[in-house]
């Protein structure tokens, strides 16, 4: 099997050994080895290996590498001829890797692409993230959120709890680490209030103050966490959960949802929405983080969300 390597060196298991396997890699690989870069200078990396036909492309990193990796794959190749996907989980957060990653590293995986036998498959639709009537360039990511979880992602990537935080648990941790500012009267009622959310999807619009929204276009999440319900589990789009100011139950939610149970008073409950969608346009001042990277909304507030192109992620 013919297939490029992009590698992120800087990514926290890379840093441990990394360039032994990089070295390897680069002298088998040779042009389609492709060091991990910024967004232009990854699309402009990218662009060439779709000039060379490279139908299959691995991403060695973590989640910011991906969703950077993806992002210059939907740049630079044809919509109706994408490449497969096979992500090595090698970064501080590899949500996307526990639903989709490849399952080897190293020598390992590259040995077992070089063999070219029949592998197992999933298909994904990363979300879309674009800032309407602005020429800012859309970018794709797979786990997202603003208001109350950008606050949280500011608060769990400080560099006392990095050093210390159970890197695989990013969301769990984030999410719990909200729970716990509640207990500090001095933030506890910021926190609660919220920040001001408009949601608008097909047929459905709602105002009101957010504690937290995520979204995701994964279809699982590590450790069972799964923050997210609706009537159609089995179909693509974009999951969502908006949790509104002030919400009753929130410790006893918040356990639910870290075991993914969604019980029926939950799923009743007016504070708690969730379900899924193809197209939501939120209006906010809130950032919003997508696979851990941080964006600004744009001077109208406002930031679409779409269900992104269908990606084939490869499995050993």
């Amino acid at each position: 099997m013919r297939f490029a390597l992009i590698h992120n060196a800087r990514s926290r298991k890379n840093r441990r050994g990394g360039s032994v396997f990089a070295a390897e890699a680069k002298a088998l690989l040779g042009e389609n080895f492709v060091p991990s870069d910024s967004r232009e200078g990854m699309t402009e990396h990218v662009r060439h290996l779709c000039a060379r036909d490279v139908r299959t492309i691995v991403i060695d990193g973590g989640d910011g590498t991906v969703s950077t990796a993806l992002t210059a794959v939907a740049r630079a190749y044809p919509a109706d001829r994408l490449p497969d996907i096979a992500v090595l989980a090698s970064g501080n957060t590899n949500l996307i890797a526990n639903d989709v990653g490849f399952g080897l590293r190293g020598m390992e995986a590259i040995q077992r692409l070089q063999q070219g036998a029949a592998m197992r498959s999933s298909i994904r639709t990363p979300i879309r993230l674009s800032w309407p009537e602005t020429d800012r360039v859309p970018v794709l990511g797979l786990f997202g959120g603003c208001t109350g979880y950008a606050r949280a992602v500011r608060v769990a990537h400080s560099p006392t709890v990095v050093r210390f935080a159970p890197h695989d648990l990013a969301v769990g941790f984030t999410l719990l680490s909200t729970v716990v500012s509640l207990m500090f009267r001095k933030s506890r009622e910021s926190w609660l209030a919220g920040e001001p959310l408009r949601v608008e999807t097909s047929g459905h619009a709602y105002d009101g103050n957010s504690f937290m929204f995520l979204t995701t276009g994964l279809s699982k999440l590590s450790r069972g966490i799964w923050p997210f319900w609706d009537a159609e589990p089995n179909v693509e789009g974009l999951r969502y959960l908006d949790v509104g100011a002030h919400p009753e139950n929130l410790s006893r939610a918040t356990a639910a949802l870290l075991c993914g149970r969604a019980p029926r008073w939950l799923r009743r409950h007016p504070d708690y929405v969730s379900g899924r969608t193809d197209d939501m346009m939120l209006t906010t001042k809130s950032d919003f983080v997508l696979d851990g990277e941080v964006f600004t909304p744009s001077e109208h507030e406002q930031i679409r969300l779409e269900r992104g192109p269908a990606f084939r992620f490869l499995h050993a």
